[in-house]
């Protein structure tokens, strides 16, 4: 059948493009990825590509807790299917190669797909593009541009790929963001920009978000790092940030420690990954 499925090893995707576009691989909770957008550009890349619609594209990404609520953002996406392996605790995935290895080659065993689009860079994966093949399905490959000159992807993958091709800073920079919270920092305050009564109010607001960040189970922290940038706190979280520094100051917050207020929350949370 004529039709083009995509493979997203997402551990690459974040460390290569994080590496180009801001210098050093982040962490995931320092960036913020325009789900939609970047699977409807994934989409139409692979139609022009494989000259064929679309069948669906497969997103893999490690976990150690099960979902977390940006692996359920992108999933409930169209088009999209979610696979995860498992995190390690050296902070390492694992199971992910499998996984592509597996959907990949049952779609081309059972003529699904007649070419595939893979965003990887393991060489592990290089046996399972040489089985699709063997079913008559063209694999491209689709790698970051590299920052390193020593490149990011196997040799012996990218010698097996049908054809080859490149996300470069551009292409990524309209996808992937890094984030951002509060306007002016404690840093910033010290080093003079702010007089010595809003230093001491910018350390107390991140003294009382770093309280708060430690009462925050598991899962709302990660709901607090999929939001994007702009995005208020989930109301709940919200009402009960502001209560709480409220009865610890003994008084109402003005609107910009509010602010200030989510911001250190927003980067605590970040910082503690």
């Amino acid at each position: 059948m004529n039709r083009i499925a995509v493979f997203v090893d997402a551990g690459y995707f974040y460390a290569s493009a994080s590496e180009l576009l801001f210098g050093t691989p982040l962490r995931r909770g320092e960036l913020r990825l325009a789900n939609a957008e970047f699977v409807q550009y994934l989409a139409q890349s692979a139609e022009a590509v494989g000259g064929c619609p679309l069948l669906r594209i497969y997103w893999y990404d490690g976990t150690n807790s099960g979902p977390t609520a940006a692996h359920l953002a992108m999933a409930y996406l169209d088009n999209i299917k979610l696979r995860l392996g498992f995190v390690n605790q050296s902070g390492e995935q694992k199971g992910v190669d499998g996984l592509i290895f597996s959907d990949l080659t049952n779609l081309a065993r059972n003529h699904a797909i007649s070419d595939a689009l893979l965003l990887a860079g393991d060489e592990d994966l290089r046996v399972g593009v040489q089985q699709a093949q063997e079913h008559g399905i063209r694999v491209h490959l689709l790698g970051v541009e590299p920052k390193d000159p020593s490149g990011n992807q196997s040799a012996a993958l990218q010698r097996e790929a049908d054809t080859r091709r490149q996300l470069d800073a551009a292409a990524l920079g309209r996808f992937l963001f890094r984030r951002e919270y509060a306007a002016v920092s404690i840093a910033e305050a010290e080093a003079g920009t702010q007089d010595a009564d809003a230093v001491h109010n910018l350390a107390r607001m991140q003294e009382l978000a770093n309280e708060y960040a430690a009462t925050l189970d598991a899962s709302q922290r990660e709901l607090i790092l999929a939001l994007p940038e702009r995005t208020p706190l989930p109301h709940e979280l919200d009402r009960e940030l502001l209560l709480r520094a409220s009865e610890l100051l003994g008084r109402k917050l003005e609107e910009t420690e509010k602010r200030t207020l989510r911001g250190a929350l927003r980067s605590t949370v970040t910082t503690s990954l």
